[in-house]
């Protein structure tokens, strides 16, 4: 009786929850007052480091169902004046001072262009001192690229495999891409013999899924002995992309028993980062985690985003444009927008939440308010879904509260669903355009 009053709580909390950040993010994440850059001003370039490097490789030699990020269909002749663009814009940069600690390069397919990759990476290591380079890569880069040559590069590794279950590869569109789940696995073997660090992206919550399903899947992975393991919820989102998501999800009262299958998986051998991140536990210590984590991040490349002090930068979501504009000698960010101080507290809640621990010393030292006083109607909430247990000054989260952090962040890439659905909408003529974009 106590379980079963314990998961119609949870239930209502996130469901609750789900209709709570749809409305959310339409409000503070809607670009409708996002300004176009005005380059002419001075640059507020940053004392410290800005944390992150993010470069954007829009190119895919097929293009993904479920995918919403920003990518097309792979032409060799555009995407090498993409990347000469793109190192053009790199270098700008840093002539203006910008200095960062780490680059995570994501798309889109990363190794589309092997020779042009390392170019990029070659060029940004002669020029800073970051202290790691992370990259995305399909499988099927380590059956047919050269990942040797990477070496000394990259020193993680984000292979996107979402499932090994043939059924879930051949409904989503990527069997006929990548092979079939255990030559995609044989794939991630060939990459733990050359990367550093290397992470493979799992998924749940598609429809044909259950937790023993799951739970099959998660052993396939863990038998590669991976040094990072990422679990996402399958992100329906809010915007146009959500119909084909949602085609291929499961309900959402199915994710919580899928949780929690997770969890029992990956128990014996990798401790929890995150309710969605998980490292081994054996072995030399993981080096190059790479987290979603609360720190600033800058963005170059056609579809890249910034965010960084109180302001989110956005690039040119067409490619012909934006290789005009670095050709013409102007910025790849075209707009910026301003974030409200709310929408920032709320982005620390889930960082906190996602971490495990809710600290009013670590919260007043970084905003100057306590947990109450930034999040009164969130913590009256969250105590009522049962998702936190105080312990002294902190609040920890529980197994319930480690989902509902699951159920956030989920919001938060659909927030970023939605931010690139209205970029594809801006104008592309930036120094012709209105000062804000209406909508």
């Amino acid at each position: 009786m106590k379980n079963s009053f314990s998961s119609l709580r949870l239930n209502l909390a996130t469901t609750s929850l789900d209709w709570v950040m749809e409305h959310t993010i339409k409000h503070s994440l809607s670009l409708k007052n996002a300004v176009t850059l005005d380059e002419l001003q001075p640059h507020n370039v940053p004392q410290s480091p800005i944390e992150t490097l993010y470069i954007h490789i829009p190119f895919c030699h097929t293009l993904c169902r479920f995918c919403s990020f920003h990518k097309v269909k792979f032409n060799e002749h555009i995407a090498r004046e993409y990347f000469q663009a793109l190192r053009q814009e790199i270098r700008a940069v840093l002539t203006q001072g910008y200095r960062f600690n780490r680059v995570y390069i994501g798309g889109g397919t990363t190794t589309i262009l092997e020779d042009e990759l390392i170019n990029t990476i070659e060029m940004i290591k002669s020029l800073t001192s970051v202290r790691e380079v992370s990259c995305e890569s399909d499988p099927i880069y380590f059956k047919e690229g050269n990942p040797h040559l990477l070496k000394g590069l990259v020193d993680r590794m984000s292979i996107g495999i979402q499932s090994f279950d043939d059924k879930i590869l051949k409904a989503s569109g990527r069997f006929e891409k990548f092979g079939s789940g255990l030559q995609q696995a044989e794939y991630v073997s060939r990459a733990i013999e050359v990367i550093p660090t290397v992470n493979v992206d799992m998924m749940y919550g598609f429809n044909i899924q259950t937790p023993e399903t799951i739970a099959n899947d998660l052993a396939q992975t863990i038998r590669l002995h991976p040094d990072q393991i990422t679990t996402y919820p399958l992100t329906i989102g809010i915007g146009k992309n959500s119909k084909k998501a949602a085609c291929l999800a499961g309900q959402a009262k199915e994710l919580w028993p899928q949780f929690l299958a997770v969890k029992k998986a990956m128990s014996e051998h990798y401790v929890m980062e995150f309710p969605w991140t998980f490292s081994r536990n054996y072995g030399k210590p993981v080096k190059n985690k790479y987290v979603l984590d609360g720190e600033d991040c800058f963005g170059v490349g056609s579809g890249a985003f910034g965010r960084f002090g109180e302001q989110f930068r956005i690039s040119s979501f067409d490619i012909p444009d934006y290789i005009n504009r670095i050709n013409a000698g102007h910025t790849g960010t075209c707009y910026t927008k301003p974030l409200e101080k709310k929408a920032l507290l709320q982005h620390h809640l889930m960082m906190m939440m996602g971490h495990g621990v809710l600290d009013n010393k670590l919260l007043k030292n970084h905003t100057g308010y306590s947990l109450w006083q930034a999040f009164p109607i969130e913590m009256t909430y969250l105590l009522s879904a049962g998702a936190l247990i105080k312990q002294g000054d902190q609040y920890h989260t529980n197994t319930q509260g480690q989902f509902i952090a699951l159920k956030m962040f989920s919001g938060f890439l659909a927030g970023m669903d939605y931010l690139r659905e209205q970029a594809r909408e801006f104008p592309l003529s930036m120094q012709n355009s209105p000062s804000s974009y209406r909508g």
